[in-house]
């Protein structure tokens, strides 16, 4: 009986773990989010690069650009290529693992960009972004940056 009470017990708090680890996967990857658009909003170029994957990341951008692929940059090329004032905030966020090594985050981001060149005082984008584990840890790997035109970031 003691043999099948801990054996049961096993399952139970292995099946908790487990769905713990899953729920805790999509909490971090918000938590990088959040990370992210702060540090692009204080002009922490470093960690912004940190939270970048080591290899190739695939982007789409709210400006219209096509898909394209690019090499993880140095310091001074992010400095460069992002350097301004940026005053976004991450709006309606949620996540979903799709592997134990993939998470898809969904959400808004609403605010201001002044950079390159670019005034937005009404930015206002929806962002698909997906994020792989590597060495330990999340990395930006893939996002997608479609903008709304009408109306604010209000679910339906």
């Amino acid at each position: 009986m003691q043999k099948l009470l801990a054996a049961t017990a096993i399952l139970l708090f292995s099946g908790l773990a487990i769905a713990d680890s899953h729920e805790g996967a999509t909490d971090d990857v918000l938590e990088m989010v959040q990370q992210l658009w702060e540090a692009r909003n204080n002009n922490d170029y470093k960690t912004q690069r940190d939270l970048m994957s080591d290899g190739i990341h695939f982007n789409a951008n709210s400006n219209g650009t096509f898909f394209y692929a690019q090499e993880k940059q140095s310091l001074a090329e992010i400095e460069e290529d992002l350097s301004g004032e940026y005053d976004v905030t991450v709006m309606y966020p949620n996540a979903a693992q799709l592997s134990d090594t993939v998470v898809l985050a969904r959400y808004y981001l609403e605010g201001s960009i002044n950079a390159g060149g670019n005034d937005v005082r009404n930015y206002r984008t929806r962002v698909t972004h997906i994020w792989v584990k590597e060495g330990g840890k999340w990395k930006s790997k893939s996002w997608h940056f479609s903008p709304l035109h009408n109306g604010g970031t209000i679910p339906n």
